[in-house]
């Protein structure tokens, strides 16, 4: 599968400069299943040369997400390799010595022109209604006067000599794309304080660790003919690119952090209880379509149909309500030993100490009211305290005296059983209804209230099991007299 015939090598290259974006998250998803799909390689580079903006703890942050997101690399900053290091700002001499090439053959030339100037310029050329690139100025400079001035210290850039030329790529997401002449101006490799710039480092990065398809966001687009320009100068040959439609807000506009907009980082919505897999299904089908109408694909799933050939071209609206559904149905549907491995960082202290199969048959009683697993603290409270705290909607339901009459009879009724099973809970709870004259709502909402404090939850067999016959009874006569 790579534009040389050879192993199948990509690439995920955040830069360490705040959060992971689910934008970023998608793409590393879309790299991840493309190589396991084709049995490549997946490599992680921290793209850090934004010296003043990168930092330790963004790093830190971004890898502990794709950790959780369960995407794992074959090479990278923690797994080692043989083209590291993987941090650009550890490969800084090979930068040097690939520019230090291309002014040795006249691909680059030194630039005098200071910021200031440069932006005058710019100025000059918008007003006048050119293209702001930079007009060449130190590139006509004779090559004695260029050496002399670099050997008496003066400040100076690195910048590529642009070919005069238009560029073509076979993008295999948007088809042929060409880059006309002129699009580009010279542009830096090297700025004065010895740093690279991005699309030198990315270009030069790409080649020596044998990456054969960059799959990235289409706003890399406009970059793409300066890696190409690279790739070329440099003497290789370049990877095949595919640019993958935009995560969008509601109006269309490229998903970014707003005021009344969803959260576009991936540690926002794993803080708010989505699940891994849960996000990861809904993020791949923004742009991919698997030939079906499916709407939740496993990862196992999304392996087997993954193509480039079916990422769209259009960019998708971001919907997080669609995300909590997504979300609801993996949780409605999931037993309860995965139910306690997704819910260990947000259950409350008193579900921890429950032994490990009641802990899960508790969590697969309540699974039916979750939407996120931020809620597993309100459900499970009524089954982890002596009495639950009854939500407004419930107290009302305990008011008439025939609820507090039924409260009281299965009391009693309950007290009496003779063996507690959901099976004879279900077979009280109806003759003492069937006694009373009660069925329907009449009958089972005022039971849950008094059990749960709650009118909505599990099966009320199920309640009675988890809560066990003292604390059923001891709630159901604390309703009867009126003081739930």
């Amino acid at each position: 599968m790579s534009p040389a015939g050879g192993a199948t090598r990509v690439r995920f290259a955040p830069s360490p400069t705040g959060w992971l974006h689910v934008g970023g998250a998608r793409t590393a998803y879309f790299n991840w299943l493309f190589a396991r799909r084709h049995g490549g390689a997946v490599v992680l580079r921290i793209e850090d040369t934004d010296v003043e903006r990168s930092s330790a703890a963004s790093e830190q942050g971004v890898l502990d997400d794709l950790a959780w997101l369960g995407l794992d690399f074959d090479e990278g900053p923690r797994e080692g390799g043989p083209h590291g290091p993987y941090r650009q700002s550890e490969r800084l001499g090979l930068y040097r010595a690939k520019a230090e090439a291309l002014l040795a053959r006249d691909a680059a030339y030194p630039c005098f022109c200071d910021d200031a100037d440069l932006e005058r310029r710019r100025q000059i050329a918008h007003a006048a209604g050119r293209p702001p690139h930079y007009d060449g100025r130190c590139r006509d400079l004779p090559r004695d006067e260029r050496e002399a001035r670099v050997r008496a210290g003066e400040a100076h850039s690195l910048r590529f000599a642009v070919p005069r030329r238009e560029w073509t790529l076979q993008d295999l997401v948007r088809g042929e794309v060409t880059f006309p002449e002129g699009v580009v101006g010279d542009f830096v490799l090297l700025r004065s304080n010895g740093l690279p710039t991005y699309n030198f480092a990315c270009a030069v990065d790409d080649a020596a660790m044998e990456i054969s398809h960059v799959i990235r966001a289409e706003e890399h687009l406009p970059n793409t003919p300066r890696q190409l320009m690279l790739c070329e100068a440099l003497g290789g040959r370049p990877p095949a690119y595919a640019h993958v439609p935009l995560i969008l807000n509601r109006d269309r506009t490229k998903m970014s952090k707003r005021e009344g907009e969803a959260a576009v980082a991936v540690g926002d919505w794993r803080r708010a209880g989505v699940v891994a897999e849960a996000l990861l299904s809904y993020l791949a089908l923004l742009g991919f379509h698997p030939g079906d109408e499916r709407e939740i694909l496993t990862r196992a799933e999304l392996l087997e149909c993954f193509a480039l050939e079916r990422v769209g071209r259009s960019g998708s609206i971001f919907d997080p309500d669609k995300l909590r559904w997504v979300n609801a149905h993996l949780l409605h549907h999931a037993d309860g030993a995965r139910l306690a491995a997704w819910a260990e960082e947000f259950l409350p202290a008193g579900a921890r100490a429950l032994p490990r199969a009641d802990l899960e048959r508790l969590l697969e009683g309540v699974r039916g009211n979750l939407a996120m697993l931020a809620d597993l603290a309100g459900e499970l409270e009524p089954f982890l305290v002596e009495r639950p705290a009854f939500e407004p909607a419930a107290v009302a339901v305990l008011d008439p005296a025939p609820a507090r009459a039924l409260c009281g009879e299965l009391a009693a009724a309950l007290e009496s059983l003779a063996e507690w099973s959901e099976e004879g809970v279900k077979s009280t709870i109806r003759s003492t209804g069937a006694q009373l004259g009660l069925k329907g709502r009449d009958l089972f909402q005022p039971v849950r209230v008094a059990l749960t404090g709650r009118v909505h939850g599990p099966e009320l067999p199920l309640v009675a099991s988890l809560l066990g016959r003292a604390r059923c009874v001891s709630r159901l006569r604390a309703a009867a007299a009126g003081r739930p």
